[in-house]
Parts: C-alpha cells; sequence; structure tokens
C-alpha cells in the first residue's frame, strides 16, 4: 500500500503596513516548523530602517528563516541600486527635516508606487499563491497604485486574509471605530472600501464593541504571542552582544510621539509638546535629586518619533546620558535595571518581561481608565503606578533599591499575567495549521 506524503508547504504572506504588528506575528514565527512553511514579511514602505536601527532578521532569535522584502524589491532593480536605494530611503516620513530629503523620498514613493510589481515578486517567491495573507487590522493603509493591486489580486484570487492586532492591549470599555478596513471610512480615495471577502479579524482581547461593528465578518480572540511564557523564555535565553552601560543604572524610557493637539476622545488620545516635556522634566528633576547614582537612558521611541525634537527637548532639560534603541520592545530589555513608560500598551509586555516598571502620570493614561474599567484595574494595583508627579519622584527613589524592585517587578507580574492567556502561539499555529 502506498501513502502519498503531502508536501506542500503552508506559504504565508504577511502585508506590513506599520511596525508593531510585527510585535505580535514575529513570536508566532520563531516556533513554526520550516519545513512546513513559508514566510515572507512585506512592506510597502521603502526601507524597515524606517523603524529599526538594525535590519528586520535581527528580530528573529532562532528563526532566521524567515524573509523580509520591501517595496524597492518589487521594482526589480540589480541588487546594488536596491541595497542602495534602501539606504537612502531609511527615515521615516517624520524624520525628514531637510526639504531636498522630503522631496526625494515623495519622488521614490512616485517611483515605486507607479512601477512597482508586488504581484510579480509574491509570485516569483511562492511559486504561486500564498495560503494566508496577514494584513494589520489597524486602519491606516497609505493610499496608492501598489495597495490597490495588492488588494484587487487578494480578492480575484479569494486569498485568506487575517487581519491581525498591532497592540497587546485595546481598551474594551468604550465604542471606538469605525472599523473600516484601511483609513477613514468616508475618505472616496482609500483603494480598499471593504474587507476582503475571504476576511479574518484578530483580537488580543474580547472587544465586544469591535464585534458589534464588524456585523457578520468572520473574528476571532487569540491572545497576544509576544507575551506568552515560551516567547519570554526564549528572549531571555537570547545569546546577545548587546550591552547596555555597565557600572550604572540603566532605565529603558517607553515613550510616545507627539502632536498640536491632544484629541482626546472614545479610545484615542495624543500627546503635546507639553506632555513630552515635562515627562523629561521630571526625570532631569529625579536625577538631580538622587546624584551619588550613574543614570544612563536607553530610549525605545514610539515607530513615528521627529529624533529631532527628541535632542532638542532633551537637551533643554539638560539630560545627556541617553541613546535611542530602534527596535521591537523584546529586544530592548538587555541589561535594563527598570523602565518608565508614558502611557502605552508597551509597558504591560515589560511588566510580563519581568520588568520593574513605573507609569508616568498624564492626562492620557486618566482619560482612558475612566472609558475602560479594564484599564484601571489593571493599572492602579501596580506599584509603579503614579497618581501625580510627587508620586512618582517617591516610586522613583523606591525601584533605586534592587531588592524592592524586584518584589515589585515579582508582585506586578502576577497581576498583570491574570489578564493575558498564555497559550496564543500554540493556539494560532493550530488554528492556521503551522
Amino acid at each position: 500500500m502506498c501513502i502519498r506524503i503531502n508536501k506542500h508547504k503552508l506559504k504565508i504572506l504577511q502585508i506590513l503596513e506599520e511596525s508593531p504588528s510585527l510585535d505580535f506575528t514575529i513570536p508566532i514565527f520563531e516556533f513554526i516548523d520550516n519545513e512546513k512553511n513559508q514566510v515572507l514579511i512585506f512592506t510597502a514602505k521603502p526601507s524597515y530602517l524606517n523603524w529599526f536601527d538594525h535590519e528586520p532578521e535581527k528580530l528573529l532569535v532562532k528563526n532566521k528563516f524567515i524573509s523580509f522584502a520591501t517595496s524597492v524589491d518589487t521594482l526589480f532593480l540589480n541588487p546594488i541600486l536596491t541595497k542602495s536605494i534602501k539606504k537612502i530611503s531609511k527615515n521615516n516620513r517624520d524624520n525628514l527635516n531637510n526639504p531636498m530629503a522630503k522631496i526625494f523620498r515623495k519622488l521614490v514613493n512616485y517611483v515605486i508606487n507607479h512601477y512597482s510589481n508586488p504581484i510579480k515578486y509574491f509570485d516569483t517567491f511562492f511559486n504561486g499563491l500564498p495560503d494566508y495573507v496577514l494584513i494589520d487590522t489597524r486602519n491606516d493603509l497609505d493610499i496608492g497604485k501598489m495597495n490597490t493591486k495588492i488588494f484587487n489580486w487578494i480578492e480575484k484570487n479569494s486569498i485568506k486574509t487575517i487581519g491581525v492586532p498591532v497592540s497587546s492591549y485595546t481598551i474594551e470599555g468604550t465604542k471606538w471605530g469605525p472599523i473600516t478596513p484601511f483609513g477613514k471610512y468616508d475618505e472616496k480615495e482609500r483603494p480598499i472600501k471593504q474587507f476582503p471577502s475571504n476576511y479574518e479579524f484578530w483580537m488580543a482581547s474580547n472587544q465586544k464593541f469591535v464585534v458589534e461593528q464588524l456585523g457578520d465578518t468572520l473574528h476571532r480572540t487569540v491572545g497576544y504571542p509576544g507575551v506568552d511564557s515560551k516567547y519570554i523564555e526564549l528572549i531571555e535565553n537570547e545569546d546577545s552582544n548587546y550591552k547596555a552601560f555597565e557600572n550604572s543604572i540603566n532605565i529603558l524610557l517607553n515613550v510616545r510621539h507627539f502632536g498640536s493637539d491632544r484629541n482626546i476622545g472614545p479610545a484615542a488620545g495624543k500627546y503635546v509638546y507639553e506632555d513630552v516635556l515635562r515627562f523629561f522634566e521630571n526625570i532631569k528633576e529625579c536625577i538631580d535629586e538622587n546624584s551619588d547614582y550613574d543614570f544612563q537612558f536607553i530610549i525605545k521611541p514610539h515607530y513615528y518619533v521627529n529624533f529631532k525634537s527628541f535632542h532638542r527637548i532633551l537637551k533643554k532639560v539638560g539630560i545627556q546620558n541617553y541613546k535611542f534603541k530602534r527596535t521591537s520592545i523584546y529586544h530592548s530589555f538587555k541589561n535594563i535595571d527598570f523602565v518608565i513608560g508614558m502611557h502605552t500598551s508597551v509597558n504591560l509586555i515589560s511588566i510580563l518581561f519581568k520588568k520593574p516598571t513605573i507609569l508616568f502620570p498624564q492626562i492620557l493614561t486618566k482619560e482612558l481608565m475612566k472609558q475602560d474599567s479594564k484599564s484601571e484595574e489593571m493599572y492602579k494595583t501596580l506599584n509603579g503606578y503614579c497618581v501625580d508627579e510627587n508620586n512618582f519622584k517617591v516610586n522613583f527613589k523606591r525601584f533605586l533599591d534592587i531588592e524592592k524592585r524586584n518584589n515589585f517587578s515579582t508582585q506586578d507580574f502576577e497581576h498583570i499575567r491574570k489578564f493575558f492567556q498564555d497559550n496564543s502561539i500554540d493556539k494560532i499555529i493550530k488554528i492556521l495549521k503551522l
């Protein structure tokens, strides 16, 4: 009797609009079987250096068989020219302070948008169609011919498409949205006005108001792979050559970008210049009040941060011992003593990686807790939660004691762990049959 063995590899294409969705997918890809699966992560941006200070392959610890490509690759230029364009296109839109750089970026994007052939690239890579396409659930897809081509191709071939979360936690207690495919629903120029017909919307936690808006669209709650114990252990055991500053208190700062208006609304809000300035002014005051210590700051920026503006703020307040680290949150923890965060869901990841974490008090946290009782339950119990700036300074001093901060970290880990399931990776691999 002859048994036929199916040697077909499952083919996965991730369309990456913004880098946070990699925090969801990379932990899954680390544990898939390379003999059975083929993965391509593709971004319509010209370079991954828009977001990282290293090539994307360094986001991986053990699975080096994942492939990465950008819109420049779909021009099918010679390797030297392709590499050169990626390198000179490394700055994202918020870091183009030079007018000539802005003009050049627009020119590059115009050429890519009009002459790229992403479908040919995908077909060549997979030798056919992928089995799954993963896309961001955040609805900010760039307008352009490239994305129109891609999503028309997805629809024409009825490829199974899955929207993946871009945050470890999105508040559940208020309605936000609208939940539309890509961009604001009333913007007529958006390339795609509806979800692909063979589409499934994934959530990290139960989002009843999202489900309500999705209607008949398939949806699933899958958890957040980046905080599974098996992935945390993988990162902790990583043999890295990176060393933070030795013989000092090394503090990771989770910071956010800022705009001209807070625009606080349902599940939404931004920082303004004064918020970020006050954050660093408080840190400088803590430095001065604890001058017996040598402090070094590793700044983990939001994926769109204008570094020139931040350098000006740091110079203004007099903080000198700092460096920016542009990588995933998971690769930011090496040799860190504790974390100070503006309001961002990556603070929850810091806590689950057992990094003592102080939450800086700002209006955005308070407003979102009013809208979401689960956020209030998570944050207010934490040892690092600060009700005001005076409380922040007290906590800063407490966290300088290694025994205290380690005890705080254990308590906070146990508290936040209750809100996150611990089998997301295995669950997703089973769902996708990877």
